[in-house]
């Protein structure tokens, strides 16, 4: 069964406009739906892999900005292979089965259709189309949730609607697997669906999703927006240094800022405080690329990623980071998403687990002595001409 045909077993709307995108998506015009997958039923959960159903396991009443969680950072820019436009190499279902549950859209209206950007550059995708993607993945992974920030990235162009009118409308096509309310939710409340972080501007939008319109620009150090209804974000995204510099410095400068975040949210006790941590940096030039990776005085520096996830692998036990938005974070260190997703569940230290090996083996060495002299035993007392008691 295709897109198109689950979308209308939904009961899901069925506008010319609408089937026209879906019959595109079907034909796999671009790499987004090349890997739609060909059953999409809620049995698949039992055997699936735990990136695709990782939040199954925790407590409903969880709070989302309590969790740590795997994000990409402009989710959509993997159409477009130019340096310092592509961002990934997975599509959003790739994503999305791989662990991201944080994506972070950039739009642009233009002719009254909300298309992906990435700043200048188009990306060929329209909005309605991933958003239809995401509510197909989320019938068959209901245990799931997302987070879903919405930035307008390019002024509109030769449009009659206001933008964010025009994304109250796309959102409105499925109400039913959104979130707009501007509180925190729980993780319960939001199985399923997609909570709204809003980065645009608009007229009535004041109690609209989660409000972080004050989002700073390349600010050198973490800022905290403070919305109206009691939502704190403490963000870090400082993504360029402020003169040119070498690329070995400019990872270990971006390293140091990511770092320093997540030890910041893993002591913050308040688990309704939202931590935001962009991984991603650039600098123009002809010698390396985004990431930042590359090659720099004949040799190859592996980037953010590795440095990321020799940073989780050390930590032990269970430990809070927030979001954590990356570019191409598939490459480089191929746990990563693995192990920022297994920070929200108790794992045993090092030491526990060379005691809990010891004692298994204690154990084990004391069955077999058991058994052995139980046999000896045995064999003693059936030898000819001893006594049997």
């Amino acid at each position: 069964m295709g897109v198109l045909a689950h979308w209308r077993k939904a009961g899901n709307d069925d506008s010319p406009e609408r089937r026209g995108l879906l019959e595109v998506a079907e034909k796999g015009y671009g790499t987004v739906a090349t890997s739609i997958p060909s059953s999409t039923k809620a049995s698949r959960l039992e055997n699936a892999p735990v990136g695709e159903t990782w939040m199954h396991k925790l407590d409903d009443s969880i709070a989302m900005s309590a969790l740590t969680i795997p994000g990409t950072h402009d989710s959509a820019a993997y159409t477009n292979a130019w340096p310092f436009i592509q961002t990934q190499k997975m599509d959003i279902l790739g994503q999305l089965n791989s662990g991201i549950r944080y994506l972070d859209l950039r739009c642009g209206l233009r002719d009254d259709i909300l298309e992906m950007v990435h700043g200048s550059a188009i990306l060929g995708l329209k909005l309605s189309m991933l958003l239809d993607i995401m509510y197909l993945w989320l019938m068959s992974h209901p245990s799931e949730a997302l987070i879903v920030q919405i930035k307008q990235d390019r002024a509109s162009e030769r449009s009659s609607v206001h933008f964010a009118h025009a994304i109250w409308c796309s959102i409105a096509q499925a109400p039913g697997r959104w979130r707009t309310a501007n509180t925190t939710p729980i993780l319960g409340e939001l199985r399923g669906k997609i909570q709204l972080f809003r980065r645009f501007t608009g007229p009535t939008l004041h109690a609209y999703g989660i409000d972080v319109t004050q989002w700073q620009d390349n600010p050198t150090r973490p800022f905290t927006i403070y919305t109206w209804h009691a939502v704190q974000l403490t963000i870090q995204d400082h993504y360029r240094p402020a003169e040119a510099e070498s690329l070995p410095s400019l990872i270990a400068k971006k390293g140091g800022d990511v770092v320093e975040l997540l030890d910041h949210a893993h002591a913050n006790v308040d688990a309704g405080h939202w931590y935001i941590n962009f991984t991603s940096a650039y600098e123009f030039n002809l010698w390396y690329q985004l990431s930042p990776r590359g090659y720099w005085a004949f040799r190859w520096e592996g980037g953010i990623n590795p440095r990321l996830r020799e940073y989780l692998r050390i930590q032990k036990g269970k430990r809070r980071y927030g979001i954590v938005a990356m570019d191409f974070p598939d490459k480089g260190a191929d746990d990563l998403i693995a192990l920022l997703i297994s920070s929200n569940y108790e794992r045993l230290s090092d030491i526990g687990k060379l005691w809990w090996r010891s004692i298994v083996m204690m154990i084990s060495l004391a069955l077999v002595a058991t058994v052995v002299l139980t046999t000896l035993e045995i064999r003693q007392q059936l030898r000819p001409g001893s006594s049997l008691k």
